[in-house]
């Protein structure tokens, strides 16, 4: 039996930009992977906007084959308005239901205030007495948001864990595309290009075609 991944994205795409091969890696693999979105839509959106978010979160989880997906339902932009105990409370109910062994979740590098938030809701949510079972938690970067912060909060990522993706990489573009207009002419970091030039900077690195660097913050073993 593989083992249950839980991955926690701030908005739909963070996870792909971040840690899409390494997602589609663990499913090829046989691991159960469960996907977390944290913000829905702009607290001003039509309803129009909002469906068509909804559209689109299905039609990537079917492309990933996750085993199921969850939306909190936050505003997007804007989650440093709601309570920090709504939020720990949101993930920690995902978070026991699931009970997953790894997690993977944006980190304290990013220029961005829900990656801000989403962080530090989660060091609450995952505390070890009542997480026993998490082994790894793994930060991922995010293109945009992780190399356009200011050096004393972009240098913390550093990353300790770099993951092959050189067979899925492909995958993971196609799935790119599917976020529409969330994804960007180059030369911004969050185009195609781009995350193909990052995929290959962080497989030379360690000697390998593509891949994906993670922060590893937590392990346990038992």
């Amino acid at each position: 039996m593989g083992a249950k991944v839980l991955v926690i994205a701030p908005h739909p795409d963070d996870e792909t930009l971040g840690a899409g091969g390494t997602l589609l890696r663990h499913i090829a693999s046989g691991d159960e992977v469960y996907w977390c979105v944290v913000t829905h839509a702009f607290a001003d959106s039509t309803e129009a906007y909002c469906k068509e978010r909804m559209l689109m979160i299905e039609k990537v989880s079917r492309a990933y084959g996750f085993a199921k997906y969850f939306l909190l339902g936050f505003p997007a932009a804007a989650l440093e308005t709601v309570p920090m105990r709504r939020i720990i409370d949101a993930l920690s109910k995902v978070i026991q239901e699931i009970k997953p062994e790894i997690v993977y979740s944006v980190g304290d590098s990013d220029v961005n205030t829900d990656h801000d938030v989403v962080y530090r809701a989660l060091m609450v949510a995952t505390k070890p007495v009542y997480t026993p079972f998490i082994q790894e938690i793994l930060l991922y970067e995010v293109p945009s948001s992780t190399n356009w912060a200011f050096p004393e909060k972009s240098v913390r990522f550093q990353p300790n864990i770099f993951v092959d993706i050189s067979r899925f990489i492909e995958r993971k573009i196609t799935i790119m595309r599917y976020f529409g207009e969330e994804i960007k002419t180059f030369p911004h970091a969050r185009s195609e290009e781009g995350v193909t030039a990052l995929a290959i900077f962080r497989g030379v690195q360690v000697g390998i075609t593509q891949a994906e660097g993670f922060r590893l913050i937590r392990k346990m073993i038992r």
